[in-house]
């Protein structure tokens, strides 16, 4: 069940994928080749699905050629999407999708290799005719899934509406190119698409526990340093009210050692007085006039 769109149009929680093929197919000219044309080459966009309308989703696609080439800007505003053009290098192109207004979504950037010959191609053959022929294309095509997060309602319903049983259109203007476009309804493809998801799904699982178990290490140091802090108060707060105690015993001592100092200088002096006293007194010695200090 589609959930209601909000007050935007959009629809909240809820994604559309839309599956795309988008690639290049380009043939060998054999004896017709020269030197500036070797091979005759479709670049194009275009749906996995062959009941899928694109135009129900695709306002415009824009290819970018490389400059050589006359108007190497392209705009087709109808199905099929794709450039037929005759050359002699491989170079990367541009392509730019613009969904339907409805739709309010950015447009979609693609780039791609246009490849004119086989990846085992030999090295030392300078002549192409030496291990390509005219019948067999070379085909380098790449399929993708466009994802639409809380798409308009209106579009979310063009993406997901019933498919034809024909299409109003050819799915190339080029017979022998759409002979050659990839199928991707096999079992073997949908085994593959199912393992690479449970991959992907695993990874996500694994990256979701790691990330808990490092929230949870993080909160225990946390815990850690709160409880250091606390201890490390305590800890100064009991020092400074031993110190202080300390100070305020140390000043009363102090006031007392000074007085019984001071008791036994005055006594140490009042007896070693009366000693040179006593010695004065009874001494030979003839007086010299001075009197000793006894007190």
């Amino acid at each position: 069940m589609t959930p209601a769109a909000g007050a935007d149009g959009r629809l909240d929680n809820t994604t559309a994928c839309l599956p795309i093929a988008y690639g290049s197919i380009a043939f060998y000219l054999g004896k017709k080749a020269d030197e500036y044309r070797t091979h005759r080459w479709t670049l194009y966009v275009r749906s996995p699905d062959p009941t899928f309308d694109l135009s129900r989703a695709i306002s415009k696609v824009v290819f970018q050629l490389h400059p050589s080439f006359p108007r190497p800007t392209r705009e087709l505003t109808e199905p099929p999407f794709e450039v037929t053009e005759m050359g002699w290098g491989e170079f990367e192109a541009g392509v730019r999708i613009i969904w339907r207004a409805e739709a309010e979504e950015r447009s979609t950037i693609l780039t791609h290799g246009i490849r004119l010959y086989p990846n085992k191609a030999p090295a030392t053959a300078a002549d192409p005719s030496a291990y390509m022929n005219t019948t067999v294309p070379v085909v380098a095509e790449k399929y993708d899934e466009v994802v639409f997060t809380n798409p308009k309602a209106e579009f979310h319903r063009s993406l997901v509406g019933a498919r034809k049983k024909k299409l109003p259109y050819p799915l190339s203007n080029e017979p022998s190119v759409a002979d050659h476009f990839r199928t991707y309804g096999d079992e073997e493809d949908v085994r593959t698409m199912l393992a690479a998801k449970q991959f992907l799904e695993g990874e996500l699982r694994g990256a979701k526990d790691r990330l808990a178990r490092v929230d949870k290490e993080l909160e225990a140091v946390r815990g850690e340093l709160a409880k250091a802090a606390r201890e490390a108060e305590e800890i100064a707060a009991a020092g400074g009210a031993t110190a202080g105690a300390a100070k305020g015993g140390a000043g009363k001592a102090g006031k007392g050692g000074k007085a019984g100092g001071d008791g036994a200088t005055d006594k140490g002096t009042k007896s070693k007085g009366k000693k040179k006293a006593n010695k004065m007194s009874t001494s030979d010695a003839q007086p010299t006039g001075k009197k000793a200090k006894t007190g």
